[in-house]
């Protein structure tokens, strides 16, 4: 995507498909961004992706997702 620069989280969080995905799935603006700095310490900490484990909350609205997609 030369000369179209990614867009931030906060961007992406204001796009009306994501606001509609996120009211879909019950997840707050807040969810997102804790999920996101949670994410970046892990990685600044050297954990890989693998070892990333979602608090409780995201994990059953996770799992409630996968099942209802199935």
């Amino acid at each position: 995507m030369a000369g179209h620069p990614e867009p931030t989280l906060e961007e992406l969080l204001r796009e009306p498909i994501i606001l509609s995905l996120m009211e879909r799935d019950r997840y707050s603006a807040d969810d997102i961004r804790l999920l996101a700095r949670q994410a970046t310490e892990k990685t600044r900490l050297g954990a890989g992706a693998r070892s990333f484990a979602p608090s409780m909350r995201a994990a059953a609205r996770q799992n409630a997702c996968l099942a209802a997609c199935r």
